[in-house]
């Protein structure tokens, strides 16, 4: 079994700044029943509402009066992206919102808004209010995005929810700087979202950190990465699977787990042993063989030179 305990002796972590076993018991013992049926549902497969057109018309026109309630310092950049870029802030945008917070109109706009401002910060004026494509936004991120630590492997799980890789062995610290990093991670979120049924089910992140050497453990990046998941992309992790873990990963994991917060951590699944043993695991969660990458023993082949190749064909 891997220990979660932190390593006070490591200056860098600072105990302010780790998870460690004894949070973690004490964060599982204040959840309510209910707190911890929802966290076994989405892991399994998030429920999702049915859609019919009076719940997406009046969900849409709550969002509105939600958003146009809100103060105006804080709708700035979501006024100029209406203004600047009308074709990306429509209904099947806002609708992203909404199925991200299972209707919520509440939260939806606070996510959206959040969205604009990052998307703002992220790429700055000239770039933000151009669609997410490698011609548009992502123009000048040709090196982030083929070292990009996700990658979308368009396979699915049982619930028909896409499969992400995260490999940070990809990553060279010497080539890329973290909003580099997080455009690249934007891109591949805003490309499975692309699925409709990954707008309601939500995203597995499959996480395989086995050849990563300590010294490509990114905080910042992973903070930053988490900071988008949490409050800001549209979209809904259904699990962290993290599989092969080096032996360096039980001084990391505390850290990880502290960055992600509440929500997401409680979601995180770890799997060691032969190939075997973890491909058996992630079927018992929902993800087949058929639908994990070859570098885990399972059947899809993944070329990030390539799906950036047909994306760009595809003016995406």
């Amino acid at each position: 079994m891997l220990s979660t305990t932190s390593y006070p002796q490591r200056k860098h972590l600072h105990e302010k700044e780790v998870f460690t076993e004894a949070d973690e018991k004490k964060e599982q013992s204040e959840m309510t029943n209910k707190e911890k049926a929802d966290v076994i549902a989405e892991i399994y497969g998030q429920v999702h509402p049915n859609e019919t057109p009076d719940l997406v018309s009046e969900s849409l026109k709550g969002l509105t009066e939600e958003i146009d309630g809100m103060p105006a310092e804080k709708r700035v950049n979501w006024e100029k992206a209406k203004e600047r870029c009308p074709e990306l802030t429509g209904d099947r945008h806002k609708l992203m919102f909404l199925r991200c917070e299972v209707f919520n109109v509440g939260l939806a706009a606070l996510r959206l808004l959040k969205y604009w401002d990052k998307r703002v910060e992220l790429f700055g004026e000239d770039k933000a209010f151009l669609p997410l494509t490698l011609d548009g936004a992502l123009r000048d991120d040709e090196v982030a995005l083929e070292m990009s630590l996700m990658q979308s492997t368009e396979a699915t799980d049982e619930a028909g929810r896409r499969i992400v890789l995260g490999d940070p062995s990809r990553l060279d610290k010497t080539k890329y700087t973290v909003p580099d990093m997080v455009r690249a991670f934007w891109y591949t979120m805003h490309a499975v979202l692309e699925d409709e049924m990954t707008q309601k089910r939500g995203v597995i992140l499959l996480l395989y950190p086995h050849h990563a050497h300590v010294s490509q453990f990114d905080r910042k990046l992973i903070a930053a990465n988490a900071e988008s998941m949490k409050g800001i992309l549209p979209v809904r992790i259904g699990s962290f699977q993290i599989c092969h873990p080096p032996t360096f990963f039980q001084i990391v994991f505390p850290v990880i787990k502290f960055l992600l917060g509440k929500r997401l951590r409680q979601r995180i699944k770890v799997h060691a042993g032969s190939k075997e043993h973890v491909l058996e695991r992630l079927a018992h969660f929902g993800i087949p063989k058929e639908s994990v990458p070859s570098d885990l023993g399972g059947d899809v082949v993944l070329d990030q030179k390539a799906w950036l190749a047909k994306r760009k064909e595809l003016d995406l």
